[in-house]
Parts: C-alpha cells; structure tokens; sequence
C-alpha cells in the first residue's frame, strides 16, 4: 500500500494531457480578467463566457460518471446528486447571463430574477454538499477504510482552521446584512449557502485526499484526486477578499483574478465525473477479456 503501483506512470501520462487543458483553462481566463480591468462590460462578458463553459464542462462530467452506474448504484446517487448541483448552478450563470444581455444597464441585485437565483444557489449547495458528504464515506462502503493517524489528525485540523479562516468572516458579513431590504437578504443568504457549503468541502477534502493517496498509482485515484483538488481551489477562491491585499497591485484587481479560480474548481469537477466514466469503463473491458478468456 505504501509503494506505488505499477501502472502510476501509465495514467499519470494518460491524465497529464486532460489537467494540462484545465491549467489552460485557467490561463486563458486568467489572462481575459488582466486584459478587461479598463472595460467593466468587456470583463462581465468575460465572466459570462467562463460561467458558461466551465459549467457545460461540470455537468458534462458528472452526468457522464452518473450515468456510467447502473440504477441503485451507490456512486451513481452520488455523481447524480454532483450533476444536479452543476446543472443548478449552471442555471445561476443562465439566470445573470440573461439579465446582463437583456437590461444591462440594470444590476442584477435590483432583477425580479434575484430571489429565483437565491432558491436555485441554495439547492445547488445542498446537492453539492451531500454528494461529497456521501463520496468521502465511500471508503467506507469499500472496506478503504484509511487508518488513524497523527498525520490524518493533522490533516482534519488544518482543514478545520482553514475552513473557519476562510468561512468565519464571510459568514459573519451575510448575516449582517439580512434584513437590510429584501435584494440585501437574498444576497445574504445566497452568501450563506455558498459559505456553509464550500465550508463543509474545504473540510471534507481531508477524507478526500487520504483515499486519493491510499489508491495512488491506479486510475481511480486520479478521480479522487480531481476530487480533492476541486475543493482545495475553492478554498482559495473563498479567501479572495483578504487574500488580495496581500497580492502585488490594486486589490480590487487581484479580487478579480483570484474570482477565475471558479474555472479551474469547476473545470476539475467535470474531469473528476470523466475520469471515473474511464475508470468504470476500462475495468468493465478488463473485465470482459478475462471472462473471455479460454480457461483449459
């Protein structure tokens, strides 16, 4: 369990050319935000496109991994409820695309569409967040059970002092403002289900990244891997607001740059959902070889 196994080359090489894309993907809005700081119309459309892609990208993924299980498959309640959370959330970037196309020189936070986008954040959360609470009990289901250790103590710890760090003043922020009139209250509580769930994936990437390196070397652990990456990026992206001014430069800027951490998050999801489509599959082939194999 400790060394690892022969094939890590062999999908490392095959998952390089797909994380080499995400990265690319990243770079690309990275560099779109850096170029459209003058232009407040030109970097709404940057973010629109981003929302856009990375969201088909997301639920493209997980709805290929779902549908790779059969019906009453435990993992495919969970990459189901991951595509439900996608498909959510991609209706949140429909919803300010249309608002942003259609009354542009309106802001979205004064759109009837507000309260509609509040209800759709909020299931979106609660979907994403049960699916990841029953994808880190997955080893459990398995018999991967990883051992106690002073290094997973550490590492839940570290987890937990992140995900206050990071959740704790934007939490406190939201409820603040609810109350304030009724566009102040949806966006607080928009603030509040994007805190308390990204809170809870901030702290389920400890189980996450353990069985991602008990499994290390095979295909399925690059899934757990994009698993645990996608949340780890969203710890960052939470953080934006008191990370920026420790960047180089106009804070509000870096705020901006860091907000196209959302693409790499999203973007990792989806590969997540297609990597464990090509696990199944080529275990599924494997499997089929050997029963067709002759035995005498």
């Amino acid at each position: 369990m400790n060394a690892p196994r022969p094939s890590s080359g062999r999908a490392t090489r095959k998952v390089a050319p797909w994380l080499g894309a995400v990265a690319v993907l990243q770079l690309v809005h990275l560099g779109a935000v850096a170029t459209s700081f003058q232009d407040s119309h030109r970097l709404a459309l940057v973010g629109d496109v981003a929302g856009w892609t990375v969201g088909l990208l997301a639920v493209l993924g997980t709805a290929a991994a779902a549908l790779s299980f059969g019906a009453g498959d435990y993992l495919r309640r969970v990459w189901g409820l991951l595509t439900a959370g996608a498909v959510l959330s991609l209706v949140s970037t429909a919803l300010r695309s249309y608002w942003m196309h259609a009354v542009p020189d309106v802001p979205f936070t004064d759109s009837p569409l507000l309260p509609v986008r509040m209800g759709v954040v909020v299931l979106a959360n609660v979907c994403t967040t049960f699916a990841l609470v029953l994808l880190s009990r997955t080893y459990r289901q398995s018999g991967l059970q990883p051992p106690p250790s002073s290094r997973a103590t550490l590492l839940w710890a570290v987890a937990a002092v992140a995900a206050l760090a990071v959740g704790g003043p934007a939490l406190f922020k939201a409820v603040g403002q609810l109350g304030q009139g009724f566009a102040a209250t949806c966006t607080a509580v928009i603030a509040l289900a994007s805190t308390l769930a990204d809170m809870t994936t901030i702290l389920l990437v400890a189980p996450i990244l353990r069985v991602a390196y008990m499994l290390r070397g095979g295909r399925l652990a690059w899934v757990w891997w994009a698993m645990g990456i996608s949340g780890a990026v969203w710890l960052f992206y939470d953080a934006r607001e008191w990370l920026a001014p420790l960047l180089p430069g106009n804070p509000a800027e870096a705020v901006e740059l860091l907000r196209t951490l959302r693409t790499s998050g999203l973007a990792m999801l989806g590969l997540a959902g297609w990597l464990q489509r090509s696990a199944l599959m080529a275990s599924q082939r494997a499997a089929s070889t050997e029963v067709a194999l002759p035995t005498a």
